[in-house]
């Protein structure tokens, strides 16, 4: 199936750096992520923590 006339080229969605990567470096990646999301919110008063049910994880720490 053709493209409609007049419609346009679109950058792709994926990002190229992404698809070439490791299975190592993609755990690291996402590992990365998780520690970010985890120190913010820490310094959010721990509201996603709360909000998944780790109440009494959050009263370890």
């Amino acid at each position: 199936m053709g493209r409609r006339k007049g419609s346009k080229n679109k950058e792709p969605t994926i990002d190229p750096l992404h698809t070439v990567m490791t299975s190592e470096e993609r755990l690291e990646f996402i590992a990365s992520l998780i520690v970010d999301r985890i120190e913010e919110d820490q310094e959010d008063g721990h509201k996603l923590l709360d909000k998944i049910g780790g109440q009494d994880e959050h009263r370890l720490a």
